[in-house]
């Protein structure tokens, strides 16, 4: 076996949208106007950033469970197409059928709701927990976390932690994926943390803090906290030499399209960002790389549809940082 860029790890999702004028409201209707729960895109966070670092080339050790089997020939195919190895994807039963049903606005917010999650609450038994060879781990040089199986939360992060790899953590506000003590270990364990506004405020809720800033004094192995604010761009707060911090703003780059959907784009700033980390750039084209390639995942729907090859990637990350 050879050696890989990212072990990423998390999950694998069936995606259905359903598009509606306005939020549902408690009493009263809410028309669909496009979009089926029988139609499904293949997403969620892990395989999403999976399948857009390998696009770009790198070598990416998938670590993936999923919850509806429908999905099973796709991701076994995709992990062929790419030669990544396969033993890090774990089948669900024969007779599960768990997807999630996004319903966007027509400003383009989001409700997520996942079904058939009381299989996967803490103390089920529906799913096993998934084996981490030391392989998954050793024979990367970064791990990606984001959100897991809950059953896995626990082994996942302490299996992170033994193995000494660099982490880097994208946040997910779900207690059952992140469970407030598990979630405080790789928070005081990891390298990069990614997460948006909603993200911060919950940890600073979740666990007292002043700021999200405060977690620089409680980890000595944290460097770089990437808060990304939509379409006002993204901050990387970075500890400096002296001890202080230090924030590097960039822009947030605009898709070419009229048409946004903003499924899968958080996953993509992950992925672009981390595409940069390997290739040797500075932080801050990091983190312009990071919004470059969220602004493909923008573009078209289906949070894997429109993914850049590194050419195309670079070719308009160029553009925009001559701005």
């Amino acid at each position: 076996m050879g050696r890989f860029n990212y072990t990423v790890i998390g999950t694998a999702a069936t995606v259905s949208v359903l598009k509606v004028e306005s939020m549902p409201e408690s009493g009263k209707s809410t028309p669909v106007y496009s979009g089926s729960i029988c139609e499904y895109e293949n997403g969620g966070m892990g395989l999403n950033i999976c399948a857009a670092l390998a696009t770009l080339d790198l070598a990416v050790y998938p670590v993936l469970t999923y919850a509806d089997i429908r999905q099973k020939t796709f991701l076994y195919d995709f992990c062929r197409n790419f030669n990544l190895p396969e033993d890090g994807i774990m089948d669900p039963p024969e007779c599960s059928y768990g997807t999630t049903i996004m319903i966007q606005d027509s400003c383009k917010n989001h409700m997520t709701l996942i079904t058939d999650y009381e299989h996967r609450r803490p103390g089920s038994t529906f799913f096993s927990v998934q084996e981490i060879k030391p392989e998954f781990l050793n024979s990367s040089d970064f791990i990606i976390l984001t959100a897991p199986m809950p059953c896995n939360s626990d082994p996942m992060i302490d299996a992170i932690i033994r193995s000494s790899k660099p982490l880097a953590l994208s946040m997910r506000k779900d207690s059952n994926a992140f469970p407030h003590d598990m979630l405080w270990k790789a928070l005081t364990y990891c390298t990069l943390l990614f997460g948006n506004e909603v993200e911060m405020s919950y940890i600073e809720a979740e666990f007292n803090l002043d700021s999200y800033l405060s977690l620089f004094s409680v980890s000595p192995s944290l460097k770089h906290i990437i808060m990304t604010r939509g379409g006002r761009g993204n901050s990387v707060f970075s500890r400096n030499k002296d001890g202080g911090i230090e924030e590097i703003r960039t822009i947030a780059v605009e898709p070419e399209s009229d048409c946004i959907y903003s499924v899968g784009a958080g996953d993509g700033f992950v992925s672009g960002f981390m595409y940069g980390l390997a290739k040797g750039h500075s932080i801050k084209d990091c983190s312009l790389l990071g919004s470059t390639l969220s602004s493909f995942v923008l573009e078209d729907e289906g949070s894997i549809t429109n993914l850049p090859t590194e050419a195309r990637l670079l070719e308009r990350f160029s553009k925009w940082r001559e701005k």
